[in-house]
């Protein structure tokens, strides 16, 4: 049986960004940190064409994504690149210093929500993707981080 607790919506836990990497591959109650708590005008002006509004929502990530996302892309997964620790510290690198992002005409499956997906070289290419969360927590959340040969 999991130690994990359900996540408490009314009293969530903030920690910092560093402490939710070091937490990534490790049972633990959910817990989430703040990237960043702006977002910028391009990616402002990317959701307005969609028809959204993302005035007031930051950047975040969760313990619950970061270990869907160390199944799938990590050590253990049959990835050709495997994500390591580092590549998940790059993480506000690539929201601030992308080389393209877009907006997903397709919906996260769980939540019916859009995505931003951002691209960005840094030796290798890294396809970082972030769900749109409206309603009262107003996030731009963690959902899925890749890595590939530059050349792919």
């Amino acid at each position: 049986m999991s130690n994990k607790k359900p996540f408490n919506k009314e009293n969530p836990t903030i920690i910092p960004f560093e402490e939710l990497i070091s937490l990534i591959d490790q049972k633990c109650d959910y817990k989430f940190a703040i990237i960043d708590y702006e977002v910028d005008d391009e990616l402002k002006e990317i959701a307005k064409k969609a028809g959204l509004d993302i005035t007031g929502y930051k950047h975040v990530i969760e313990t619950s994504g970061t270990g869907h996302s160390q199944n799938r892309h990590g050590g253990n997964s049959n990835d050709r690149m495997p994500l390591t620790m580092e590549d998940y510290f790059l993480i506000p690198y690539i929201i601030k210093n992308r080389d393209a992002v877009i907006i997903s005409p397709s919906l996260t499956r769980i939540h019916k929500n859009k995505v931003f997906i951002y691209e960005k070289k840094i030796g290798d290419h890294y396809v970082y993707v972030e769900e749109i969360r409206k309603g009262r927590n107003k996030s731009l959340a963690f959902q899925s981080l890749r890595k590939r040969k530059a050349s792919e």
